[in-house]
């Protein structure tokens, strides 16, 4: 009921009806104002390509790990269930902690440049790079993949497991190459999981708000510390503007959910079809 009542007002809102103001209009100026905005499209833009990397990075990483994880499991390195335990514990820490973290760790006057201070490997402060609070939002990457990695491999390595028991005869037959098996065999099996996995952290670091709130910088900003500041700011004739940027990163998202969930119902029978 809350949720279907904030969004009726904001609709109504971003379309010119607000009682609070006395306007009670249709009018499309506000959507005209957000596309003429040159701070929210380069917001829009900003957003997008730190999604984007980071969500690619992330596949990447732990594509690396699962290939790891892959050889242990045949040669028994390590004791699995131990790693497995170790790569879930980013899980259970807050994003916000999280960004906390990578700041303390990654700032100008942090633990790492401290560390290389002592090494003498930089001499001070001033020499460590800007890796946090910065305009290319490297720290808001780092702290995404961070985060992002251990839930992928959550998921992804019960299906190593089924994968390597089922399929580990047809590599041994055809005298596969451990990298060959893992391109040609496990990595076909897990694309379908991987490609799910990326659309659902895009989404959600398109509309994150605490880790670009304590990471990122005044400018360019991300979508969602975008909106918040505009909405503290802003005046009550302005609220339609802020309202209609909202509808149209709800758009995004929605989308976004759609094509999640018929890309899943389109892999999962694909999936079956490879598991029979």
């Amino acid at each position: 009921m809350f949720f279907l009542s904030g969004l009726y007002y904001g609709v109504r809102s971003s379309f010119g009806y607000e009682r609070i103001v006395g306007n009670s209009e249709f009018t499309l100026k506000f959507y005209k104002n957000i596309m003429e905005n040159n701070e929210f499209i380069k917001s829009l833009i900003f957003t997008s390509k730190i999604s984007l990397i980071s969500g690619v990075l992330s596949i990447f990483i732990s594509l690396i790990l699962i290939y790891f994880f892959y050889l242990n499991m045949r040669y028994g390195y390590f004791k699995s269930k131990l790693f497995e335990k170790l790569f879930e514990i980013p899980l259970i820490v807050p994003y916000l902690v999280g960004a906390y973290g990578v700041l303390i760790f990654f700032m100008e006057s942090g633990i790492l440049s401290g560390i290389l201070i002592k090494l003498g490997i930089i001499e001070t402060y001033k020499n460590f790079p800007i890796i946090t609070n910065d305009k290319r939002g490297i720290g808001i990457i780092i702290t995404y993949i961070w985060k992002t990695v251990p839930f992928i491999l959550i998921v992804t390595l019960p299906i190593l497991k089924r994968i390597n028991s089922r399929w580990d005869s047809l590599g041994k037959i055809f005298k596969m190459s451990d990298f060959k098996f893992f391109i040609k065999v496990i990595f076909p099996l897990l694309t379908p999981t991987l490609m799910l996995n990326f659309f659902i952290i895009i989404s959600y670091f398109f509309s994150s708000f605490e880790t670009p709130y304590i990471l990122g910088v005044t400018y360019p900003q991300s979508l969602a510390v975008y909106i918040y500041n505009l909405y503290s700011r802003s005046q009550l004739e302005e609220r339609g503007t802020v309202m209609a940027i909202n509808i149209v990163v709800s758009l995004i998202s929605l989308t976004s959910g759609v094509l999640i969930y018929g890309l899943f119902k389109y892999l999962k029978k694909t999936d079956e079809k490879g598991w029979m």
